[in-house]
Order: structure tokens, then sequence, then C-alpha cells
């Protein structure tokens, strides 16, 4: 008899108890067979699985294991079977019709090794993820698709990084090569702070504001940084003080809005 942990009833846990049966496979001998409710070699069922895998996209590992009481190195595992399943059942499609992919490396194990990410914007899920970054990895991407799937990419996004431009320019000549709206944001906002922290040093220097004094310039960081919506009454007073005070100010906060 072999058990299954399935989903809780309530704060108790349900297993579900079935001995199943030894049959003969032309292909494998004798085996045990498949039953319905939960993967091969697993000790959860499907919808145990499914859960537990869903929980994984939205909290830690740990925060996982907690709420769904296994040990937190059988999260993985599980997250590993249902991502086969997905892609056994997506199998060659999921690199067909691509027309707008992004790229990006993410870091793990704090921040000591990195792994390769491609996206599929239109549909808005990721199709090809990899161990490492640059330009073989990348390169191994491109490799997968067949000439006719990489025809079909028009846009590839991503951030500045040199190794992005050379992989799609030689992989697909058509496509355009785009930088993401985030970069572009990010990259906005630390130029901004730096006017700001030059016109601050600046005011010093004249004896504008003086050590230890309340700075319009200085205080206006999160103000200058911040969405024009989300703006508080003391935030946009303290915008209205910069445009009359500092025009170099006010106009970098101008293009980083626009």
């Amino acid at each position: 008899v072999r058990r299954w942990r399935h989903l809780d009833l309530g704060c108790a846990r349900l297993l579900l108890e079935y001995a199943p049966r030894r049959v003969m496979c032309r292909e494998h001998g004798v085996t045990v067979a498949m039953v319905p409710w939960a993967r091969r070699k697993s000790a959860y069922t499907r919808d145990f699985e499914q859960q537990v895998a869903w929980l994984s996209v939205h909290a830690p590992r740990s925060a996982v294991s907690a709420l769904m009481r296994i040990d937190w190195k059988s999260v993985g595992p599980v997250c590993k079977r249902v991502a086969d399943d997905l892609r056994d059942e997506q199998g060659a499609g999921l690199f067909d019709h691509l027309r707008s992919i992004g790229v990006d490396e993410t870091s793990y194990r704090k921040g000591h090794k990195y792994m390769t990410v491609v996206v599929d914007h239109d549909r808005g899920r990721v199709v090809w993820m990899h161990e490492g970054h640059g330009e073989k990895v990348f390169d191994l991407f491109f490799e997968t698709l067949t000439e006719a799937q990489r025809a079909s990419i028009r846009v590839v996004t991503g951030d500045g990084a040199r190794w992005i431009d050379e992989c799609a320019f030689r992989w697909c000549p058509q496509a355009e090569r785009i930088l993401d709206g985030f970069h572009i944001v990010s990259w906005a906002t630390d130029a901004l702070d730096k006017v700001r922290t030059a016109a601050w040093r600046e005011a010093r220097k004249k004896g504008v504001a003086k050590k230890g004094a309340k700075d319009p310039v200085k205080g206006a960081r999160w103000a200058l940084l911040k969405n024009e919506g989300d703006l508080t009454a003391g935030q946009k007073a303290q915008l209205e003080c910069i445009a009359n005070t500092n025009e170099t100010l006010w106009e970098a906060y101008k293009l980083k809005e626009r």
C-alpha cells in the first residue's frame, strides 16, 4: 500500500492510500502501474503539487514549506515535476509565433550565480531559461529555434548589454533592438539624482546652503524621483521651489518625466 499527500482538509492532513498493481510493460518489463492522481515517483498528488508550484511563484521556499507543511528541500523537486509536465504539454510549439521577446539575467544564491531568462512579451510568459549569462548562453537560445522561428522574431528587448545586441543582430538581423522601459526609467532616475547631488554641492560651495540647514534641493530627493501622480502636497511645493530657484535641476526633472 502506498500513500500520497493530498491537499489539507481544513487543518487536518489528508492522505490517499492505494495498492497499485504491478503490470508487464513491453518497454520496461514488470513495473508498477501509473495512477491518475499523482506523477511518477512522487509522494504527492497532482493537485498538491500544483498548489506548491503556484505558491512558489509568489512566495519564498521557506514560506511555502511552512504553509504546505512539507520539507523545504521537497519544494524544488515538486516545481521541477510541474514544469516538466508543462513543457511536455506545450512541446515544440512553445517557440512558434515568437514576435516580441525580452532577455535579461537574474542572480540567485545571494548573487553568486546567474541565470538568463527569455520571455515572450505577446503571451506574457517565460519561454526559455539557462544557467549563466552572456553571449554564449544567449546563443544557445537561438540554436534551439528553427530558422522559421528565428525569422518570425521582430523585436528583441533588453538592457544596454553589448552581448544582447551582437546575438540579436547575428541571429535575427530583421529584428528591431529596443531598450526596455524598466532600465530606461532606472537610468533616468539615477542621472537625475546625480544632477540633484551636484546642485546641492554647488549650493554648499557658494554658501547658499549652510551645513546642517534644511535645504529644498537636498530634501527634494524623493519628490524628484516619484511619479507626478504620487506626489504629496508638500512634495509639490518642493518642486515649485526648485522650478523657481534651480533651472538646471528643474530641466533634468522634466527630462526624466518625459
